[in-house]
């Protein structure tokens, strides 16, 4: 029996990865090789001369559900474009209405805007041009209208030089609980709202949150099928696929890096359902989570008083900004989205998670997430420019 089979029949391949777990990636990467990383994985604003392409550019490094990257752009003139979201890229098991869809497309919205003035440019937005819409009409027509226009001795937004720094962590925490004069430090940088932006930094107040988000994971993970399988579709299981693809989820994406992230990409066997679907495999994967959800030093929360397509929209807005600041002060976010979800077997700790905020009258917690300093996490794909761009 071949070595790798062995390892895997006898199921010493987990223990493996558990024994590593105190390794951590490769470090000593020269500036050099961070800058071409950088490149190889996100487009440049300085490969583009129309100023419009050049504010995609920036807003293409948004927070966005899955990494599905789910927007596509009409272009009218040199400053102008409409956004639609890519009816392609859905997440209809666990995002049957689109709401974290939207919010991510508000996430682009709002990096465009800050990229331009980075550039010279102010940004009119203007909301769903050709009307509210139906799920059929997604694709079909545009959720805003972006018109770019040039200022001069604009003013950079504080939250610029973070675009491109800005990431997704979902590794474990550490360092001290996030202070009220931090918090209040990234609210000034956020400004203006539409959304209700509640901070939380007493652990023992965060714990029924932090309870409940472990408990969704776990629905989400074990109750259907079909609701595991749609991360399986979107996960990129080695380089190659990830370099082809610019899109989706991967391991060293969930946190696994070094040799770990090589063990566990092996064993999974790029998407092998009976791996995938094991016990052994979610299992992993919900200690991972729920060690994840213990170190959050912190947790943020947004709330709007209605559940409309704007309130989605302008709710990404406000998140995007948020998570600049935040990196302004080297520290990490991970949306915890499993618990808002609208699908029949969360409905019921959803309700429990509503009745800890009073949620009544068509409210909506939109976004619940942890926030902390941790160690720097995988830096995932961008589509190219032209990817995005609808005939």
């Amino acid at each position: 029996m071949e070595r790798k089979e062995f390892i895997v029949k006898t199921g010493a391949m987990i223990t493996a990865v558990a024994l590593l777990s105190s390794f951590k990636g490769i470090t000593g990467i020269s500036k050099q090789t961070k800058q071409n990383n950088m490149k190889n994985k996100r487009p440049s604003a300085d490969d583009f001369s129309q100023p419009i392409m050049k504010a995609i550019s920036f807003g293409i490094n948004a927070p966005n559900p899955h990494n599905t990257q789910a927007w596509k752009m009409r272009i009218t003139s040199d400053v102008e474009m409409l956004l639609y979201i890519d009816e392609n890229r859905l997440l209809p098991a666990t995002d049957p209405p689109t709401r974290q869809i939207h919010i991510g497309s508000g996430c682009f919205i709002e990096t465009l805007r800050i990229g331009a003035l980075g550039i010279g440019y102010e940004t009119k937005i203007t909301y769903f041009p050709e009307g509210p819409y139906e799920l059929e009409d997604i694709g079909k027509k545009p959720v805003a209208q972006i018109s770019l226009s040039r200022k001069e001795n604009i003013e950079k937004s504080q939250l610029f030089p973070h675009i491109f720094t800005r990431q997704t962590n979902r590794k474990s925490y550490h360092g001290p609980m996030v202070t009220t004069k931090e918090f209040n430090h990234i609210m000034n940088l956020v400004s203006e709202t539409h959304s209700e932006i509640i901070t939380m930094n007493d652990y023992k107040k965060m714990q029924p949150f932090l309870d409940i988000f472990s408990n969704a994971m776990r629905i989400e993970a074990n109750t259907s099928k079909h609701l595991w399988e749609e991360t399986r579709i979107w996960m990129r299981w080695n380089k190659k696929d990830r370099l082809n693809n610019r899109d989706g989820l991967s391991v060293p994406q969930s946190g696994v890096d070094g040799l770990k992230k090589i063990i566990l990409e092996g064993y999974l066997k790029n998407g092998d359902p009976k791996r995938w679907f094991s016990e052994r495999v979610i299992e992993s994967s919900l200690k991972a989570y729920t060690k994840g959800i213990k170190s959050s030093k912190g947790l943020v929360f947004f709330k709007t008083d209605s559940n409309t397509s704007l309130d989605w929209v302008k709710t990404g807005r406000d998140f995007a900004r948020f998570h600049l600041a935040a990196t302004e002060l080297n520290m990490y976010l991970h949306p915890y989205s499993q618990v808002l979800q609208e699908y029949e077997e969360m409905d019921k700790l959803n309700t429990k998670f509503n009745k800890l905020f009073n949620i009544s009258n068509g409210g909506k917690v939109q976004m619940a997430v942890r926030i902390g300093r941790g160690d720097k996490p995988y830096l995932s794909y961008r589509r190219n420019v032209k990817d995005y761009l609808k005939e």
